[in-house]
């Protein structure tokens, strides 16, 4: 079986967790008890708040799952009979903001890997850089013994994981 770990919160938020422990202890120790353990909760719960995945290979079955304080929520689980490959696609997305002196649209895009299934499939990863989610699935693929196909272009190309 193979689990694969992602955080929930940015790494931003996890450098400065040892921050709010201290803040929270500052307070607790300072007579504003509540606060300061909500603080410390704070904290707790953004180092132990991940992203799960679980592929068991001899029992052809897969969980997927948000992690939080160590319970499994939003779990999908599911069987299998074989896997086909992952996949890398390309989302685009675009917003407009109204404001009273201005009209502004951003856009912008993102990659997702995905695993094909015999009766499915199954979102791995998503991220803003296709770079670093191909580097990302290379762990799924040695696991599985799969290819990775880039679709985010007109012509579908197999990766040569060895560059990345």
């Amino acid at each position: 079986m193979k689990q694969i770990s992602i955080p929930y919160f940015p790494v931003g938020l996890k450098i400065i967790t040892p921050l709010i422990f201290a803040t929270g202890i500052y307070l607790v120790a300072t007579g504003y008890i509540i606060w300061g353990i909500i603080l410390l909760i704070f904290g707790v719960i953004i180092l132990t708040t991940r992203y799960v995945t679980e592929i068991d290979l001899s029992r052809k079955k897969f969980r997927d799952y948000l992690s939080f304080l160590t319970i499994p929520l939003n779990e999908e689980s599911k069987a299998f009979n074989s896997v086909d490959r992952i996949i890398v696609t390309k989302g685009n997305y675009s917003q407009t903001i109204n404001t009273r002196a201005q009209s502004r649209q951003l856009d912008w895009s993102d990659y997702t890997g995905t695993l094909l299934l015999d009766n499915g499939s199954l979102d791995l990863l998503t991220r803003n850089d296709k770079r670093e989610l191909i580097k990302s699935l290379r762990d799924y693929a040695d696991f599985l013994k799969v290819g990775v196909e880039d679709r985010t272009t007109n012509q579908y190309f197999w990766v040569d994981l060895t560059k990345y």
